[in-house]
């Protein structure tokens, strides 16, 4: 059995991403909102050490790798706009379910983002699971277009950019860097610095 410490199933993904060429970042994201197979995050770290290896350049890397995810998360809202409330409802429900977010957590969203359309559009692109549901939930609510996607594709360039941007650069600085092990690491650092920010935001409300 190979050391979980030292394998790197994720590296055996840049080749195939290279096999592409430049249309890899905007494909897999796009793909990744309606088949999340792998983590987002995992994803976007092979991209940005595809990109540190020459399969294309940083800057192709990050735009594409939004109009991907933007593109994806409108479809998501379009659909909840379209299939009716009640058909959005179940269908959005359901999808939380599998992806481990609980019906009661799903209506505490859903009731967070009606009140606050803009920045919790914003919000929920940085925060793993809830991010795939959120456009859907947006649809559902008829949140306004242009406050979504402008929010939406805000929140997602800094997910997008996180996460390139540390494959990229500890591939440059370290050429035998671990992409596997680098993904997780970022991730833990990420929901740990948003527990962090959440629960000082709630010490401080209470304090007023």
């Amino acid at each position: 059995m190979p050391d979980l410490l030292t394998s790197d199933p994720l590296a055996a993904l840049i080749p195939l991403i290279a096999a592409f060429g430049v249309m890899t970042p905007m494909i897999a994201t796009f793909l990744e909102r309606f088949v999340p197979v792998l983590p987002s995050y995992a994803v976007l770290v092979v991209i940005g050490v595809a990109a540190a290896d020459g399969s294309f350049s940083l800057l192709a890397a990050l735009a594409l790798s939004l109009v991907g995810s933007t593109l994806g998360c409108l479809c998501l809202y379009a659909l909840g706009r379209v299939v009716g409330e009640r058909r959005s409802r179940r269908l959005i429900e359901g999808s939380a379910r599998l992806i481990g977010i609980s019906s009661e957590k799903y209506r505490r969203w859903e009731d967070r983002l009606r009140s606050n359309q803009r920045s919790i559009a914003f919000l929920a692109q940085l925060i793993p699971t809830v991010r795939l549901i959120s456009p859907g939930i947006s649809g559902l609510l008829h949140i306004r277009f242009w406050q979504f996607a402008g929010a939406t594709a805000l929140g997602a360039a800094l997910w997008n950019g996180l996460f390139i941007g540390v494959g990229y650069a500890f591939a440059l600085i370290d050429t035998d860097a671990n992409a596997s092990i680098l993904a997780l690491k970022t991730a833990i650092a990420l929901v740990i610095a948003e527990g962090f920010a959440f629960w000082s935001w709630r010490w401080k409300v209470r304090a007023r």
